[in-house]
Order: structure tokens, then sequence, then C-alpha cells
């Protein structure tokens, strides 16, 4: 049976998408609880994480979306408490016309007693003065399975910038 989908609006964080209908959503409430802005997730298939930076330089430390990649990438596979193991470089893709970097990769917590590996996917987007950085999390046996294939790209073509033009950086 071919996957359903639910369709998802926020005003708030101006985007629009589509997500796997038996997974759940939440968007946050108040700003003071930790994670991203947007939760969708299914418990043993995978994670999806949407978190909206309306404050570029605050939350990416630019304006560009090529520099806030390279920089969070290499903030990632330099922290010290997390084994990080870079699979897909970053490169650069468009979503709904907006240049979007993305890169994979696993990481393990170092410390932790019977810490698992996740594979975890990237995506930073930049659109006018916000940007978001979206990601999908699942374990490396059940990322690339076919079914977590066609999410991830159903969800990323899915994706609308609310209130833009859609002029890229």
């Amino acid at each position: 049976m071919p996957l359903q989908y639910s369709h998802y609006t926020s005003d708030k964080y101006q985007i629009q998408l589509q997500y796997p209908s038996e997974w759940t959503i939440h968007e946050k409430t108040n700003r003071f609880v930790e994670g991203p802005d947007t939760l969708i997730s299914n418990i043993g298939a995978g994670q999806i994480g949407i978190s909206y930076a309306s404050d570029l330089l605050k939350n990416f430390g630019t304006v560009d979306v090529q520099s806030a990649v390279i920089a969070f990438h290499k903030s990632l596979t330099t922290d010290y408490t997390h084994d990080y193991r870079t699979i897909e470089n970053p490169s650069f893709i468009n979503i709904d016309n907006q240049r979007s970097g993305t890169f994979l990769i696993t990481m393990k917590d170092k410390y932790e007693t019977n810490s698992i590996t996740n594979v975890v996917q990237y995506w930073f987007t930049i659109v006018g003065n916000t940007g978001y950085l979206i990601y999908f999390i699942s374990t490396p046996e059940k990322f690339d399975n076919p079914e977590n294939t066609e999410i991830r790209d159903h969800f990323i073509k899915s994706i609308k910038f609310l209130g833009t033009n859609n002029l890229t950086r």
C-alpha cells in the first residue's frame, strides 16, 4: 500500500509541507522548550525536525547559506562529546527554489553507556531574512530503507516557504 501524506502549514514558521499520515507532528508551544520548533516522528522509523531562525546572525552566524552549512558541519565534526563520521560532504541543492545546503553524518555519544549510532541528514535554507535547519534522523539499518528514502524525498520536495518571493541566495 502506498504511503499516505498529510498536509501541514505553519503561519508562525512560514512553512508548508507534507509528512507521512501515520507519523505524529508537534509544534513547539513556547521558546523555552528544547528541540526543534516542529517535530515529526514515528517511533522505530525516524524523526524530522525543523528549526526556524528569525535572526540569521544570531542563529546561523551568517546570512550566507554556504557559510552556515560549512560552519555547522565543522562544529559537529569537531565536537568531542560525539563520534561523528561524514558520509556525504556538504553540497548544495534547491528546496522550493531556495539554495540549500545538505550533508549526511553518523553520530554516536562517546560517553553514554550502550549508545546507539544514528544517521542524520541536515538541510540548511535561508529565505530572505529567515532561515531553516531541517534534519531527518534514523538508525543506520532503517535510514536508507525504501520507505524512509521515499519519505525523505517526498518531504523535501513538498516544502513550500510562505511569504517569500523565492529569491535565492
